[in-house]
This record gives structure tokens, sequence and C-alpha cells, in this order.
């Protein structure tokens, strides 16, 4: 049985009171953390199962969350080991997470260099939702004097632009907020489009919160560069073994509440923003095309000889 606790931060981002990429793998690794801490079986056979409903729970809580599924992955993938020791096998996965999270620390740090090191003098910049990385981002640059002024999104129906102004209007960054529609009148002007990422695929093509697809391609009209900054954690690799990333749909009551005849509302969270759009990805590893990185990824991961460890993944998310 899991925890109330666990079970409290499972409800919070399924409903959106936790989000964000970075946001949710955080949360749902202290509480993974937590649960593990507090299994109290000597069977190391009953401890594998407790902890892989756990991990069932949070692989399927958020639909397209790679960044999430890969700090699962490393728990899978001790949880593997030959250890007979309970407690020694808890050490392990908690060692392990703990890396995890302090790597990922350390990678938007070089991310927020990068990232500023991309963006010339006087810059006007336009940004699409929030993510902590895009902030890092603009921060250290705005820190270097190069951010003249940054146009954020409101980004609906649920409005997570309003984070992005709050945070960079208390850094002292020149801020304007524009409803989505209003793109093409102050992309024109614009040095850069500069977004986060939820999901990288195999082929470089970048899964992030819906419209970003529609402002990418009208950027391009515009000879305004696409880059997209995000860890290297949000590549997903089971996309090379023929998943297909879930396009999350949202409730249609964050769009319009209101009940009519013959009348449905679609909300999908994400779209999918081909890699001939994007100038860059910005990660830890550096500024670089987005097929150039899924190629390294590939080779790093050693896909070709892991494949049953990406495949044990899948079988756990929800066809």
């Amino acid at each position: 049985m899991l925890s109330k606790n666990f079970q409290k931060t499972l409800r919070q981002i399924k409903s959106l009171k936790i989000q964000g990429a970075s946001e949710v793998r955080e949360h749902a690794v202290k509480a993974l953390l937590s649960e593990i801490h507090g299994f109290n079986s000597s069977s190391i056979l009953h401890f594998k199962a407790d902890l892989l409903s756990a991990v069932k729970e949070l692989v399927n809580v958020r639909p397209t969350e790679p960044e999430l599924r890969t700090a699962l992955r490393i728990v899978l993938h001790k949880a593997h080991s030959r250890t007979e020791s309970v407690h020694e096998l808890k050490k392990e996965i908690i060692q392990s997470l703990q890396f995890f999270e302090k790597d990922k620390q350390a990678g938007l740090r070089k991310i927020a260099i990068y990232g500023a090191r991309a963006i010339s003098e006087d810059s006007i910049v336009l940004t699409h939702c929030h993510s902590n990385t895009v902030i890092e981002i603009l921060k250290e640059a705005h820190k270097q004097g190069k951010i003249k002024k940054v146009y954020c999104t409101e980004t609906r129906p649920l409005f997570q632009g309003r984070i992005s102004v709050e945070e960079l209007s208390k850094a002292g960054i020149h801020t304007a907020m524009i409803i989505d529609s209003a793109v093409s009148i102050f992309l024109k002007e614009c040095s850069l489009f500069l977004t986060g990422a939820d999901a990288v695929l195999s082929d470089g093509s970048l899964v992030n919160k819906v419209g970003t697809a529609s402002i990418s391609m009208l950027a391009e009209k515009f000879g305004v560069p696409h880059y997209a900054a995000c860890g290297s954690h949000k590549f997903d690799p089971v996309t090379f073994l023929g998943f297909q990333e879930i396009i999350e749909e949202r409730s249609s009551a964050e769009v319009w509440a209101k009940k009519l005849k013959n009348f449905e509302i679609k909300n999908p969270a994400f779209d999918l923003t081909p890699a001939k759009y994007l100038r860059a990805l910005i990660t830890e590893k550096g500024v670089m095309p987005p097929t150039e990185f899924a190629g390294l990824m590939y080779k790093e991961l050693s896909l070709d000889r892991q494949e049953k460890e990406f495949l044990s993944l899948i079988k756990l998310m929800k066809k």
C-alpha cells in the first residue's frame, strides 16, 4: 500500500498543482525516496514488488515526462541488482537518485552559461510557457547586460506564462506579457525564440507546450531562430524503439466548463515541433543541432546494447 504522502504527490502532479518537467521530476523523486525509506519488508521479492508498484504509478502520472522516466529508469536498473539484502538495495537506489538530482543541478548551471553565450547583446527574447531552465538562461544573460526585453505569452489555458513574468520581473528583467494570438505582431522585433522542452525525440524533434510548434514555424518566416533549452535527461530514448511519445489531453474544464449539446473541447497539452525548425538545443553537453544531439545520446546511452532495459520501461507505461 502506497503512503498517503506519496498519493498526495501523485494527485498534485495530475492536477498540475506541481507543474513543469523539472518540478514534476524533483517532487516525484522526493516522494519515491520517502517511500523507499518507509518500505519495511525484509524480503527482497516483496521490496522489489513494492518498488515496482511505486515506479509504475509515477511513470504514468503524466504521459509526457521523459525526464521523470529517466530517473525511474535508474531505479529499475538498480532493482535488477543481484543483491539479496533489502538494506543494501535500498542504499544503492537512494544513492543513485541523490546523485541524479545533484547532477541535474550542476547541469542546469552549465545550461545557463551556454545559453547566455548564445544570446547576443541588446537582445529581445520571446518565450512561451514556463521553463526553469529558460529562466536561468535569461537571468544569466541579464547579468551580462545582454537582455533588452523579454516577451512572455500568457500560455493558455492555464497561463503558465504568468509564472515566467513574475520570476523575470523579480530578477529585474524588463518583461512584457502578450496574449498567445498576438505573437505575430511582436515576433518581428525579436532576436530569438527561446523555449524549454518537455521531450526531445529520436529524430531531434521537440515536444513542448502546445503553441510552440506554430510559433516556431512563424519564427522561421520572420528569420527568428528558435533555441530550445533542456537537460539531456529530456531526451526520450524509448522513441528509438518504436514508442510514440504521448501527447497528453487535458481536461476540457481548463478551457471552458460550459456544457452544450453537439459540442466538445479538445485540449492537448503539448505539440510537436519538427527538428528542422530548431536552430539548436542548449543542453549541459553544449549547444548543437537537435539531430546531432539525438545521435550523441544514442551513443552515450548505448541504445544498441541496452534495448531490454528500455523495453522494460515501456511495458510499465499505459497503452
